[in-house]
């Protein structure tokens, strides 16, 4: 179960389990943090609540808002929260239900209980980053965030290592129009040497009408894969020199 240090903020959205009920209250487990909240029968639903069991039931599992948070305790709302935010909630529990799952593998890589690592880096992505599961994505795609939080390389490194191999990751396409020619008597084949080269550096090459061309790159990281590819491109005009002429227009 995902655990979060301290207490939830004013105005969050949680998700709890209720624990007992009285006739003008219920009181409900957290299920990220180590609390209990208290909901006020006001707080229920938006209409007249005349007997609180007919809408809440022990044991059910609820999604809260955080109305007060203070040395009384915690008071939640159930009718405070929207449909979008019960979605949107659930979607962020799953994923860090997931992340956990990733946090346990990287346990074990280290020789360490899951609770150790939780101390070490655990509340720290989640800290840092706002969930754990966000924490593995900028494993995945800025490690330099996670070492400005001074999280040792060796986490870093296995970090990346279980998120590669464990969260989807989306892929970033970018293309260029190419124009190509060559007046020598083997220009044939001088862009055909030239095109060979392009495919060479993982660039995807299909022929329009002489003498364009359509290049595209793929790859999962876009501030460096943007960065990779126009200077892929500049490669390619550099090589057509200086028996061949090379246009780039990137769309």
């Amino acid at each position: 179960m995902v655990k979060k240090r301290g207490l939830p903020s004013l105005g969050e959205v949680v998700i709890c389990k209720i624990s007992r009920l009285n006739p003008n209250s219920a009181f409900a487990v957290l299920e990220e943090y180590d609390a209990e909240g208290m909901i006020h029968i006001s707080e229920v639903s938006s209409g007249w609540v005349r007997d609180i069991r007919n809408h809440i039931k022990e044991g059910q599992s609820v999604i809260a808002k955080v109305v007060r948070v203070d040395d009384r305790g915690l008071s939640l709302s159930l009718k405070r929260v929207d449909e979008k935010q019960k979605k949107d909630k659930m979607k962020e529990y799953n994923l860090n239900q997931k992340a956990e799952k990733m946090l346990e593998i990287v346990a074990q890589k280290a020789g360490k209980r899951l609770d150790e690592v939780y101390s070490e880096i655990g509340f720290l992505l989640q800290e840092s980053f706002g969930s754990l599961y966000e924490g593995f994505k900028r494993a995945l795609s800025d490690t330099e965030a996670l070492k400005k939080k001074e999280i040792d390389e060796k986490w870093i490194a296995l970090l990346k290592e279980v998120a590669e191999k464990n969260i989807e990751q989306k892929e970033f396409v970018f293309a260029s129009k190419l124009f190509l020619r060559s007046y020598k008597e083997n220009g044939v084949n001088i862009i055909k040497d030239i095109l060979a080269k392009a495919e060479k550096m993982n660039l995807e090459v299909k022929y329009i009408s002489a003498p364009e061309y359509l290049v595209k790159y793929k790859t999962k990281n876009a501030k460096k894969g943007e960065k990779e590819f126009l200077e892929k491109m500049d490669t390619i005009v550099s090589l057509a020199k200086p028996d061949a002429e090379a246009e780039v227009k990137v769309l």
